[in-house]
C-alpha cells in the first residue's frame, strides 16, 4: 500500500515538474534581442534615448544619453547639451535644436485635488 502511494507521489511530481520546465519566464527579455548581430546591438542601444537626468539647484545638471554621462554645457557626439529639466535633454549643433524627451509617449497632466472632507467629530445632527 505504501509502495504504491509512493508510486503515484513521485510520478505525480515528476509530471508537475516537466509541465513547469515548459512555462516561458516571464523576466526573459523577448528573442528579437538574441537574434541580433553584435552590430545590431549598438543600433538598439542609440535608439535608447535619455536614461536619467539629475537635476542639481546652483550646479550643474547631468543625464545619462544612450550610456552617456553627459553634462548641462558639455558635448554629446557633435552637439553640446543647452538644457536638462527634469522631462527633457535640449541639445544645439551643426543640424540645429534636438529635443530628446524622457518618456515620449507619456504625456505630464497636473491631478485636480479634492477638497477634503471635514469629519463631524463629537457632535451629532438632530
Amino acid at each position: 500500500m505504501r509502495r504504491d502511494l509512493l508510486a503515484i507521489f513521485l510520478a505525480g511530481f515528476v509530471g508537475s515538474s516537466l509541465a513547469v520546465a515548459q512555462v516561458p519566464d516571464p523576466t526573459r527579455p523577448p528573442a528579437a534581442v538574441f537574434d541580433q548581430e553584435v552590430g545590431a546591438t549598438a543600433a538598439v542601444a542609440a535608439k535608447s534615448g535619455v536614461q536619467t537626468v539629475i537635476l542639481r539647484p546652483g550646479g550643474k545638471s547631468t543625464a545619462v544619453i544612450n550610456g552617456q554621462y553627459v553634462e548641462e554645457g558639455g558635448k554629446l557626439g557633435d552637439k553640446r547639451v543647452l538644457k536638462i529639466s527634469e522631462s527633457e535633454v535640449v541639445l544645439i549643433g551643426e543640424s540645429g535644436r534636438e529635443v530628446i524627451e524622457m518618456t515620449p509617449a507619456i504625456e505630464k497632466v497636473p491631478t485636480k485635488k479634492k477638497a477634503a472632507k471635514r469629519r463631524m467629530t463629537g457632535t451629532t445632527q438632530k
